[in-house]
């Protein structure tokens, strides 16, 4: 008896790529659109799908003649040897590559130097070289000029963690600050065993979103209970080195402080000043912080910290790049440029 044919199975994107001579994952970049492939490598992806009669095709096709504007992102981000910002930097050149509205072409750069006089001649020199950008900065007027200069440029801009005041037209990507400082109260107020004296750490108040995070945690503590005693703040300068040295000032020169909220950066130096105290046997007070990075999640598992704050750094780097794309290619009365990300809450059980 004869056998019967064998039922031919259907091509698969593995049978394309092997017939196109490239990787699968070159051919799920264009069928799924997941990020920029040479217009050459394109079309032998797609002629190699005709041949096989490959079920979708048809959606390569239409991906090969998909119109997408090719924009220039920039994203100047602080600190470069810091953990937060190496995160964000990978997050958005992910949300760049992997951006179904435009074909980007992403440049990152770092501000060591913070101040505002530098800040701004970084922010201008991008002014001929991208279309948007994204920016962490403290609210200065030099800043906000270079970033007003930028606007008259056509550059949509958008404000990363911290906003802008008085800059027509400028977005923000980052969390709702004041919901963070009043929830670092909320911790506080719950974790410490008796209501007393209390104090913030800041990078600098010029930032706005920990001027809003510092009044905000002030205020809420106010609000419940007037035995809550707050301490003028102090400075870390997003310096590892001054945080340590402030830290062990403040928690020497008030060994019964109950509360420390952290609402800015130097997390890495005033993490090695709590750890030198606890290697002393000295009492700790309670610590809420930003931003889970390996440093903060090993500070919470040794008890260093009772609670980190954070931007969802996925998520926020995805909204920014949105931000920009929609500023640059939908009118201006209906681009939304302003998006707050949800807090991510952290504690010890968490991580």
């Amino acid at each position: 008896m004869s056998e019967q044919p064998r039922r031919k199975l259907r091509p698969t994107m593995a049978d394309v790529a092997r017939e196109a001579g490239v990787s699968l994952s070159t051919v799920d970049r264009v069928l799924n659109l997941r990020a920029d492939v040479r217009a050459d490598t394109a079309q032998r992806i797609a002629a190699a799908a005709a041949r096989l009669g490959f079920h979708a095709k048809g959606v390569i096709e239409q991906r090969l003649h998909t119109d997408r504007p090719t924009l220039r992102l920039g994203f100047l981000l602080q600190k470069s040897g810091v953990p937060f910002y190496q995160g964000l930097a990978h997050a958005l050149s992910n949300a760049a590559a992997t951006c179904t509205r435009a074909r980007i072409r992403v440049v990152i750069g770092y501000l060591d130097d913070l101040d505002p006089v530098t800040v701004a001649q970084r922010i201008l020199a991008l002014r001929d070289q991208v279309d948007g950008l994204g920016v962490v900065a403290v609210d200065h007027p030099k800043v906000r000029d270079a970033v007003a200069q930028l606007r008259e440029a056509d550059v949509a801009v958008v404000a990363l963690l911290s906003a802008l005041s008085g800059t027509t037209g400028t977005g923000y990507a980052g969390l709702d600050n004041r919901l963070a400082g009043r929830t670092a109260g909320w911790f506080i107020s719950r974790l410490a065993d008796r209501p007393g004296t209390a104090a913030v750490m800041l990078s600098s108040q010029r930032f706005q979103c920990q001027e809003l995070r510092e009044l905000s945690f002030r205020s809420y503590l106010a609000e419940h209970s007037s035995e809550w005693e707050l301490l003028a703040s102090r400075l870390t300068l997003e310096d590892d080195e001054f945080a340590y040295g402030n830290t062990l000032d403040l928690l020497t020169a008030e060994p019964d402080l109950v509360g420390l909220y952290v609402a800015g950066g130097g997390i890495g130096g005033m993490l090695r000043a709590l750890r030198d105290l606890k290697d002393r046997q000295l009492r700790l007070p309670v610590v809420v912080c930003h931003e889970l990075t390996p440093l903060t999640r090993d500070a919470l598992k040794t008890g260093l910290v009772q609670a980190v704050l954070s931007h969802p750094v996925v998520t926020l780097a995805d909204q920014a790049v949105d931000a920009l794309v929609e500023a640059l290619t939908v009118s201006p009365s209906e681009a939304a440029l302003s998006r707050v990300v949800s807090l991510q809450i952290d504690v010890p059980e968490s991580v």
